[in-house]
């Protein structure tokens, strides 16, 4: 039997279309889930390589001041 939906979307073109639609909402659908579970846990705590970078641009603003125009 033919002329049903499936032949349609199972065909050229159409499938085609119908898939990337279908990968672009899922790929839309994660990027919410993922924001959610983000905007749930909050930020990330700081790492030691973190502490080290702060202290080191310390050191270099104090080692380098800005000079007024």
């Amino acid at each position: 039997m033919s002329g049903g939906i499936g032949d349609i979307v199972a065909t050229g073109l159409p499938r085609r279309l119908f898939w990337r639609v279908a990968d672009d909402l899922d790929y839309l659908w994660t990027l919410v889930r993922l924001r959610i579970l983000d905007a749930l846990a909050g930020l990330l705590p700081g790492t030691t390589a973190d502490q080290q970078r702060t202290q080191d641009r310390e050191r270099i603003k104090r080692a380098f001041p800005q000079i007024e125009p």
